[in-house]
């Protein structure tokens, strides 16, 4: 299967080089869309793509059959419409949209069309994430009693539309979303969430924490940033408190997630000191693509990334925005 990756940003070169790191490729990049000549010409040649500079061209590019949208979040529902008309299979990146309305036209217009569609939501495929799920739900902690997880980081560098609240959708939609999604695909829909923020000095909330309650008792803090100091690493966590064992997951990089990265998960049980989990090393990136083109191929449903899950997930995000607003518990 060939694919165009629309937007020749930061995203767009984490997923071709997640993908081409796969030892096994099945399909091939062939094209890239962006309306900056410079930045478009300098992606297709580092990568030996064709270059479009019009995505009505690239979408009349009969070989094409699927388009890895990697656009400014507030630009999904827009295109991710414009590129199932023409017949083309979706990968979008997250957040798929900031509204429910938005998200369902999304999906509408892929069914309409017959054509295939996957939310690139990649800690379904990290690895160490992974672990923790399987970790939990083979009993090896117990039952959970609270977990914490946090993402955090610098204001981002490469894109001045992050710092528009109308067009990032804040630190909730683009950031948080990650491990309100990851708590949702371990531990079902929560029944409730309450969040309390700082906006700054442009306005967002851009520093924000959630607390969500699951129907089984759990309680989970998440804790999202893009207000770090200056020189303050990436860093992701997780742990998971349990009734027979602790999980901790730590992963630190640079400004963001590079080659310089380092991580490491810990299981801690009773009278035995934390002891490393070993991890399968891969992609996140190339893994979920190979995923989403396994099932296009074999004409199976994308379970690990459903509509329905998503837009579950949307709407916990929506309700936690809301929260900020009104500084009350929203049921779920």
């Amino acid at each position: 299967m060939k694919i165009g990756i629309l937007g020749a940003g930061a995203m767009g070169n984490a997923h071709i080089n997640g993908f081409k790191s796969l030892e096994r490729q099945n399909g091939t990049y062939a094209a890239i869309c962006d309306v900056d000549k410079t930045k478009c010409d300098a992606f297709a040649e580092k990568y030996g793509l064709r270059a479009y500079y019009d995505f009505d061209a690239m979408l009349a590019d009969s070989e094409i059959e699927l388009v890895d949208i990697c656009l400014p979040s507030f630009m999904h529902e827009e295109f991710a419409v414009k590129a199932a008309g023409a017949k083309k299979h979706l990968l979008v990146e997250k957040p798929i949209a900031f509204t429910m309305e938005a998200a369902r036209n999304i999906y509408a217009a892929a069914e309409k069309n017959g054509v295939r569609i996957m939310v690139a939501q990649v800690l379904r495929f990290w690895p160490e994430y992974l672990k923790i799920k399987e970790i939990y739900e083979a009993g090896e902690i117990g039952d959970i009693i609270t977990i914490y997880a946090a993402r955090l980081g610098q204001m981002v560098t490469w894109g001045e539309w992050y710092k528009d609240p109308a067009k990032s959708g804040e630190t909730l939609m683009n950031l948080t979303l990650h491990d309100i999604d990851f708590l949702h695909y371990m531990l079902g829909k929560p029944k409730s969430v309450y969040s309390a923020g700082t906006r700054d000095k442009m306005d967002n909330y851009n520093d924000v924490m959630n607390i969500f309650k699951f129907k089984n008792g759990v309680n989970a803090m998440v804790d999202g940033s893009f207000s770090m100091t200056a020189g303050y690493p990436f860093t992701m966590r997780m742990r998971v408190l349990g009734t027979k064992g602790t999980l901790e997951f730590t992963f630190i990089s640079g400004e963001n997630i590079g080659p310089e990265s380092t991580s490491s998960l810990l299981m801690y049980k009773p009278d035995d000191g934390g002891k490393k989990v070993e991890v399968e090393g891969y992609d996140a990136y190339g893994r979920e693509i190979q995923y989403f083109l396994n099932c296009i191929e074999k004409n199976e449903p994308t379970d690990a990334v459903s509509k329905e899950s998503i837009l579950t997930v949307l709407s916990s995000v929506i309700a936690a925005k809301t929260s900020l607003a009104d500084g009350r518990v929203h049921e779920l």
